[in-house]
């Protein structure tokens, strides 16, 4: 899949990088995926971000901004998955494709922490700036006892140059945000499952995390095991872990892992056997197909996450949406918010970046991305601090009910972990 949007500008402005040829910022994103709807918002808001100007407090999309340094800016959308999600060898792709392109000048994407992890050390090798809308994964920034050693230099091997940047919290951070609501709830007992499938590490880390938390919050800990959602044999497996909890005398259960068929098939297994104990999902499970597909489980699941309902979302944001239904005649989701910031924040880095006869000034641009300092954005007030971390601390939690045919995330408590 393949599509451009040019943003033509109007100005003049100095000749800069590619000889006054336009720059590319590429967007590699799993758009046949299960969230293909969420993905596809990502990229609208980019959209929007990119081939529109404000008049008056308002967004019109009839005007179009100046060139920066008398460039236009091109929007290439990339695949990096297939129907089953992100795919290591499309995010490999995708991202080789961008840095082979000497007019890319920065890269939106990825959205799985593991997609991210399969192509920084591309873009990072080829100075390309890395803005993910999502990564949780806080190996791809920090160190943890909870990493894989090595991380997160082993992500950048441009002599440590920093390239990447998320838009959301770390995962360390939602683990304690996970348990402050457990503490909430009454949580007394915690039993912690990690999924150890191919590449599954990205997202189950939290599971230890929110363990290890909830010792130190006074939450027993009453037992910890792995699966293996892609292995064969899960009913029996799935089986025998729901007695193994049953005997531990939980009352709440923590799994750490990306959502597909196996990880469904244990919440189900979980609330058959265990329909009193909690069932406390990460935000990496928090999406339509997984909580569409766990049936009556959702009564008894709940969710923490950095994304709070629209509605709570400010003025700024509040236009934007507006500005999206207006042009699309579609609902947009909280998603397309993240996607028109990380557009308005690589446009400003580019803007900031000095001014160069060729195309090699992504160095210059990444460099710029972390000066940015102080954003007041559609997704909240924040900064970027050297290591690619967004300030942004918040988080909710949401209870999951049934609404017809579908469910509702119900706003259960706000800002768990405070920030802007």
């Amino acid at each position: 899949m393949l599509l451009a949007v040019v943003l033509a500008g109007c100005g003049s402005g100095s000749p800069g990088p590619n000889a006054g040829g336009p720059l590319t910022v590429y967007t590699d994103l799993p758009f046949g995926g299960p969230q293909q709807n969420v993905m596809q918002s990502i990229y609208d808001g980019e959209w929007l971000a990119l081939f529109s100007c404000r008049r008056h407090g308002r967004i019109d999309l009839r005007c179009q901004s100046d060139d920066i340094h008398g460039h236009a800016v091109t929007l290439v959308q990339r695949e990096d998955g297939n129907a089953s999600g992100w795919d290591p060898a499309d995010a490999s792709a995708a991202a080789t494709n961008a840095v082979q392109n000497n007019g890319a000048i920065a890269m939106i994407g990825d959205f799985d922490s593991a997609a991210s992890a399969t192509s920084l050390p591309i873009t990072n090798a080829g100075n390309l700036l890395q803005v993910s809308p999502a990564s949780p994964y806080v190996g791809l920034t920090d160190q943890s006892p909870y990493d894989d050693k090595g991380e997160p230099e082993s992500y950048y091997p441009a002599g440590g140059a920093q390239t990447f940047a998320r838009l959301v919290p770390t995962d360390a951070q939602e683990a304690r945000a996970t348990v402050s609501y457990m503490r909430s709830l009454g949580v007394t007992s915690l039993f912690a499952v990690t999924d150890t499938a191919p590449y599954a590490s990205y997202d189950s880390a939290i599971a230890t995390m929110v363990a290890a938390d909830a010792r130190q919050s006074g939450i027993a800990l009453a037992g910890q095991a792995q699966v293996n959602s892609s292995a064969s044999g899960l009913d029996t497996a799935y089986a025998s872990l729901a007695q193994t909890i049953a005997a531990s005398g939980a009352d709440a259960v923590i799994v750490g892992a990306a959502p597909d068929a196996g990880i469904e098939a244990l919440w189900q297994e979980l609330f058959t056997q265990l329909p009193h104990v909690r069932l406390f999902a990460p935000s990496t499970l928090a999406t339509n197909p997984f909580l569409n597909a766990i049936g009556n489980a959702m009564s008894a699941t709940y969710v923490t996450s950095p994304i709070l309902p629209l509605n709570q979302y400010g003025p700024q944001a509040q236009g934007v949406l507006r500005a999206y239904e207006r042009e699309w005649s579609l609902t947009p989701t909280v998603w397309s918010l993240y996607g028109y910031e990380a557009m308005e924040s690589v446009l400003a880095a580019i803007a900031r970046a000095p001014e160069h006869p060729h195309a090699g000034n992504r160095l210059d641009v990444a460099r710029a991305y972390f000066e940015l300092g102080y954003r007041h954005s559609v997704i909240g007030g924040y900064t970027i601090n050297s290591h690619g971390d967004t300030s942004l601390s918040r988080f909710v939690g949401y209870i999951v009910k049934p609404e017809g045919s579908s469910f509702a995330l119900v706003l259960k408590r706000r800002y768990l972990g405070g920030g802007a």
